[in-house]
């Protein structure tokens, strides 16, 4: 790496990991405190984007245009939410009834913040011009390839749930139909409904998820593949990503089954990456990958009932691994895919991936 590479490198370590785990401090006295945590646990996904925001602004080429405005939305947003999470577990919480289960009055003033925050970064970073996207690895590229990979992410996530259902069914015996339970709360017009006003609704909460995949994809996934090959830098993104839950997977997620949970959340991790890392070699789209990251997480709340707490306070048994392991092999497959071959820097600096 050069000096600035090198420079922008530690400042996205810092602010992704280095922010991420002081952050855990107040979680744990949240945890301590019996508060709902939901916020902390929704401004921990803006930290990689940031990361990669203040490289770009501190230590980035000056003679490139950056669509800076749109990167100081997406900072301010990150800082206002680091407040709120801060006072959520310090302050008093009101629970309030939504139409998605009961929320704090905190976790709703988080959302009230990224939507503000979304709608605006997001208007900004279409009207910056071409350029200003383009050095910054903003462009809507490869469209019609990205909504079929879209599609395709749908229904592979889809054959996931069927696939951990199944297996899951086979081992317990139980004697229950989950299969037959599970056609029911798919095949009815009200999910088909409940899926096109989700993905409407992206660009009102993009920004969280953008967060993510802005640091993962695109900034740290050509770094490794630069440095490990193509096949074992997006595996090793995947364990990186995952280690990154760490502190979710003990403090919000479950609070009892923390070790399994982990070995499960870095077995997705490294199967979500392999796919997500195929569709952004094929697209340089970190839209797309935004969008899937969007859709993974949302659907998971949908397809259980509506619920969005329906992702806390889980409790993950030694069975569900081999389970986790099994249902992943539709996306872990991915690895086998032509862009996964060939030599690495030659088909990084196709992709012309800075």
């Amino acid at each position: 790496m050069e000096n600035t590479d090198k420079k922008r490198f530690i400042t996205f370590l810092a602010v992704a990991y280095g922010v991420t785990v002081v952050m855990w401090v107040f979680m744990f006295i949240g945890l301590k405190a019996e508060k709902d945590l939901t916020a902390l646990v929704n401004v921990q996904m803006l930290y990689p984007a940031c990361g990669v925001v203040l490289g770009f602004l501190l230590f980035g080429d000056k003679e490139k245009k950056l669509p800076k405005a749109g990167f100081i939305v997406a900072l301010i947003t990150t800082v206002i939410m680091m407040v709120i999470g801060v006072v959520s577990v310090i302050a008093q919480q009101t629970w309030i009834d939504s139409a998605t289960g009961k929320i704090t009055n905190w976790n709703l003033y988080s959302q009230y913040v990224v939507m503000a925050g979304s709608v605006i970064s997001y208007i900004l970073f279409w009207a910056c011009g071409k350029e200003k996207r383009k050095n910054a690895g903003l462009s809507r590229t490869n469209v019609k390839l990205s909504a079929l990979l879209a599609l395709l992410f749908f229904v592979l996530f889809v054959a996931r749930i069927y696939v951990s259902v199944f297996v899951g069914q086979l081992i317990t015996n139980d004697g229950t139909n989950a299969i037959a339970e599970l056609n029911k709360a798919f095949f009815v017009p009200s999910t088909v409904t409940s899926v096109a006003i989700l993905l409407v609704n992206f660009p009102l909460s993009y920004m969280v998820f953008w967060g993510e995949e802005y640091g993962w994809r695109y900034y740290l996934q050509p770094i490794l593949q630069k440095k490990f090959g193509l096949r074992l830098g997006v595996l090793i993104l995947g364990v990186v990503w995952g280690a990154w839950h760490l502190g979710l997977d003990y403090m919000f997620y479950t609070t009892t089954t923390g070790t399994l949970y982990f070995v499960s959340q870095v077995i997705t991790c490294i199967a979500l990456g392999i796919f997500f890392g195929y569709a952004f070699m094929k697209t340089q789209n970190i839209w797309l990958v935004s969008l899937m990251h969007f859709m993974n997480n949302n659907f998971i709340v949908l397809f259980s009932g509506g619920d969005v707490n329906v992702m806390q306070n889980n409790t993950v048994t030694l069975i569900q691994i081999p389970i986790a392991i099994i249902s992943s092999l539709v996306f872990v497959v991915f690895i086998l895919a032509p862009a996964y071959k060939g030599k690495k820097q030659e088909q990084l600096e196709e992709q012309n991936i800075a």
